[in-house]
C-alpha cells in the first residue's frame, strides 16, 4: 500500500536559494514513515508500550530537480517488506511540473528492553501490506559505505538545542543538514547541487556533545564524507554532485 500526502514547500523547506533542502527533503520522507506508521495502527506510541522503535540506518536521495517555494508536490512512502530485523522503504516526490527526488532507506528494529536489535515482531508485520517496487536498481543496504577517512578538507558543526530530538539525541535529519552545509561551503563548484547523497547512521549524538566534525576525501568524482570526533564516526556518507 502506497500513502501520499500533498504539501506546499514553505519558507522554513527552503535554502537562500529559495530551492527546497536537502535536510527538508529527508525530514519529509521521516514524517512520512510516521505518517504511514500510524495510520496502520503501528505509530510511535504504540511501539513505545511494546517497548521497541525503528532506528534510520541506512537512507539514499537523489534528486532530479530542486523545486522552489510555494510549488505544491506530492510525497508518496510505501513499505517493500522486513528481513529479519531490517524494513525497508521507499519514497518519491512529484508535482504537476515533473518528478523532483526518490529516496530509499533501511530502519532497524531495536528492543528498547533487552537494548539490541531485534526481529520484526510479526504482530507489527501483519499491519503493513507490501509494494514491491524498487526507486534504484542497487539496494542502499548493499552500498559499501567509507568507513573512517583521512579528509581533505574539515569543518566543525555546532550543536543547537533544537538540534536534538525529543529522544536526546541529534534527530538523523540533521545529519543531512551537517553534511549539506559541508557541501556548500566546501565542495559546492560552479553552482551544482547534490544529484545524489548516501548516508550510513553509525552513532547517536547525544545531549552532551556541543560540537562535532564533517570532512570529506574525493575519490573518482565521489565525495565521501564523515561527521565524527575524535573518538566516534557517527555517519559516513557519499555525496555526488549533479552533472
Amino acid at each position: 500500500m502506497k500513502i501520499e500526502k500533498s504539501h506546499k514547500i514553505g519558507f522554513f523547506d527552503i535554502d537562500h536559494q529559495f530551492k527546497l533542502s536537502v535536510q527538508s527533503t529527508a525530514r519529509f520522507f521521516q514524517e512520512m514513515a510516521m505518517f504511514h506508521t500510524t495510520e496502520i495502527g503501528a505509530g510511535h506510541d504504540v511501539l513505545l508500550k511494546k517497548g521497541v522503535i525503528w532506528f534510520l540506518y541506512r537512507l539514499e536521495i537523489e534528486f532530479f530537480r530542486y523545486p522552489l517555494m510555494d510549488e505544491k508536490i506530492n510525497i508518496t512512502t510505501w513499505s517493500r517488506g522486513f528481513k529479519r530485523y531490517k524494513g525497508f522503504r521507499e519514497y518519491f516526490i512529484d508535482s504537476s511540473l515533473g518528478k523532483i527526488a526518490k529516496g530509499s532507506s533501511v530502519w532497524l528494529f531495536f528492543d528498547l528492553n533487552r537494548r539490541r536489535i531485534s526481529k520484526v515482531r510479526d504482530e507489527i508485520a501483519r499491519l503493513y501490506t507490501f509494494e514491491g517496487e524498487k526507486n534504484f536498481d542497487k539496494e542502499i543496504d548493499d552500498w559499501p559505505a567509507c568507513g573512517r577517512i583521512r579528509p581533505e578538507q574539515e569543518m566543525d558543526i555546532s550543536l543547537r538545542y533544537l538540534d536534538f530530538d525529543m529522544n536526546g539525541h541529534v534527530n538523523n535529519t540533521i545529519y543531512l543538514g551537517f553534511l549539506e552545509t559541508l557541501y556548500h561551503r566546501t565542495i559546492k563548484k560552479e553552482g551544482r547541487s547534490i544529484k545524489n547523497i548516501k548516508i550510513r547512521f553509525i552513532h547517536e549524538i547525544d545531549h552532551t556533545k556541543q560540537s562535532v566534525r564533517t570532512g570529506w576525501q574525493k575519490e573518482n568524482g565521489v565525495y565521501h564524507c564523515n561527521i565524527f570526533d575524535d573518538s566516534t564516526l557517527y555517519a559516513d556518507a557519499e555525496i555526488i554532485p549533479m552533472d
